[in-house]
């Protein structure tokens, strides 16, 4: 079953029967957000209902907005996916706000569900987390590394008589390792959002598909628990535990949670990415075991103890200064002047 314009609350606009590209009619404002507009529209040719998503002029003014905007839309289609919400064009001109033009889904937030009803029970959790992971792994093999799972950026599509799954719907903050340049830098900029982002993220240093993994983590663990493991408010302690703190067994938060799902979240949120899963792939793998009524291989430390060594300058003054706050040890230095995971810098004697 697929969603129907009559599916969808809209508010007259202004813009209501333009037609875009030939093809999308504006049917009406779905909702407005602080840098962009979201209308409704039918697509003329199919006859599906489709979302426009048109950056606000201000927003469109600002280089790192509209960079953001249209880097997120080119890396969601470049990701061909059930469980990624497919975007079929990107329009923008030199003077004119961008818009992207976006799948309709019918549902909520994957952030909304839990206000409301807290944690999930645990087979659905397991379902929605398999299906995540499962659009994640595809977005990394296309190249793409998500940088902010959220349930604020996953959407629970719920049409009347299908069971409910999730769609990931943003890809703003996504580093497209195809072409280093596109998209927003890495360097010295923390991107993501605070609660869900591993210790590389949080010291601005580089990311992979193990940054996603342990966001992935975070995510599987507010599923099960209705909880995030550190949940502060953006600040020096959230970083601090961040950084510092081992994640706290979810089974501390639900009584008989599965001990193999349980060792897939904190395998997920280990501080070195050595010791994290090596891939979604491999995380996939395991909650499919889960799945099926099979255990779980062990996953030992590469890296013993499981601490996080910074790899830039500003990385690591950054997490000294942490270490004096929270009163724990600051990270050990580099093994070796010329150790892969340093400053990143040669020293010759």
């Amino acid at each position: 079953m697929s969603a129907a314009v009559e599916d969808f609350r809209v508010e007259a606009s202004p813009k209501d029967g333009t037609l875009l590209g030939s093809r999308y009619r504006i049917a009406g404002v779905l909702g407005r957000g602080g840098t962009a507009e979201v209308y409704l529209a039918l697509d003329e040719t199919t006859g599906a209902p489709v979302v426009v998503k048109w950056l606000y002029p201000h927003a469109a003014r600002d280089p790192q907005h509209r960079e953001r905007f249209v880097a997120g839309a080119r890396a969601t289609m470049a990701v061909a996916h059930p469980a990624v919400a497919r975007v079929f064009a990107v329009e923008e001109t030199e003077s004119d706000p961008p818009y992207v033009i976006m799948e309709a889904l019918v549902g909520e937030p994957l952030s909304a569900y839990l206000d409301a009803h807290g944690a999930m029970p645990e087979p659905l959790a397991l379902a929605i987390g398999r299906e995540v992971a499962k659009g994640v792994a595809a977005a990394h093999a296309a190249g793409i590394i998500h940088r902010d799972l959220k349930p604020g950026n996953l959407f629970l599509v719920a049409l009347p008589g299908e069971v409910p799954h999730v769609k990931i719907i943003d890809f703003g903050f996504a580093k497209d390792t195809r072409d280093p340049e596109a998209g927003p830098s890495s360097t010295n900029l923390v991107l993501g959002t605070a609660q869900y982002m591993a210790p590389e993220q949080v010291l601005a240093d580089p990311v992979d598909a193990r940054t996603d993994v342990y966001g992935f983590g975070t995510v599987l663990f507010r599923l099960v628990t209705g909880h995030l493991p550190f949940d502060l408010d953006v600040s020096v302690d959230l970083f601090s535990h961040q950084i510092f703190s081992p994640t706290p067994p979810p089974s501390w938060l639900v009584d008989g949670l599965d001990a193999d799902l349980e060792q897939v979240i904190l395998r997920c949120m280990r501080k070195h990415p050595d010791n994290r899963y090596p891939s979604m792939d491999a995380v996939l793998a395991d909650l499919e075991r889960i799945a099926s009524g099979g255990e779980i291989a062990p996953l030992p430390l590469e890296r013993d103890p499981d601490v996080y060594k910074p790899r830039n300058h500003s990385g690591r003054v950054a997490a000294e200064t942490l270490a004096a706050h929270f009163g724990a040890d600051a990270p050990p230095p580099p093994t070796s002047r010329m150790d892969p995971e340093s400053l990143g810098e040669r020293h010759d004697p």
